[in-house]
This record gives structure tokens, C-alpha cells and sequence, in this order.
């Protein structure tokens, strides 16, 4: 088993929430990349960046 295929719904969430996000927040994009592998472009609470990420 290879890193992507380790990478689910927890991964997102927590990669979501490490980089400040709400849960609700962290919760959609988690379910974004589990079903599109793609979460979309977000700006991150707390370094008002733009964030993607992607498989």
C-alpha cells in the first residue's frame, strides 16, 4: 500500500484542521477530496493564503 492510497478521509480532515480550519470546514473539504480528490481553492485562516490540494 502506497502513500495515496493511505491518504483518505481522516488525512484530509486533519491536514484541513492542522492548517486552521473549521470543522465544518474541514469536514466539506475532506469530503471533496475523498469523492473528487480534489478539495478546491480555500484560503487558510490563518496565513490568508490560497490552498489546494490534490491527489
Amino acid at each position: 500500500m502506497n502513500t495515496a492510497t493511505k491518504r483518505g478521509w481522516k488525512w484530509a480532515y486533519r491536514k484541513m484542521r492542522d492548517l486552521h480550519c473549521s470543522r465544518a470546514s474541514a469536514s466539506y473539504r475532506a469530503t471533496l477530496y475523498c469523492l473528487r480528490g480534489d478539495t478546491g481553492t480555500f484560503v487558510c485562516d490563518l496565513t490568508h493564503k490560497k490552498i489546494r490540494i490534490n491527489r
